[in-house]
């Protein structure tokens, strides 16, 4: 059996070359649209996440929650709403509501 080498961080940036170009699919992929799980997912997202998971105390009962249309949402789903801050504060303030037996 051959011994593997062991390299530090430091030994494999030395090897790099700062002054390459960077290849033409690299610049592609930068310049692509986010259309799926590459989409940034932002801490608040995360919250919404946790929250609606605790609420619904099941898993699989708040990602199915998640994704299905919210009369007080205006019949927004809430995973469509999980990209900005004011949305997570208007799927926040449901849970909010449903938490406490409020489901107008």
């Amino acid at each position: 059996m051959t011994e593997r080498k062991s390299y530090s961080l430091a030994d494999l940036v030395a090897q790099c070359d700062p002054d390459a170009p960077i290849p033409n699919t690299l610049r592609e992929w930068k310049r692509m649209v986010p259309i799926g799980m590459e989409l940034v997912i932002t801490r608040h997202a995360v919250d919404v996440v946790h929250q609606s998971i605790r609420i619904w105390e099941s898993r699989e009962q708040a990602l199915e929650w998640l994704q299905h249309p919210i009369p007080a949402l205006e019949d927004e789903r809430p995973c469509d709403l999980l990209d900005t801050v004011d949305g997570c504060r208007r799927i926040t303030s449901v849970l909010h509501k449903i938490e406490h037996g409020d489901f107008s």
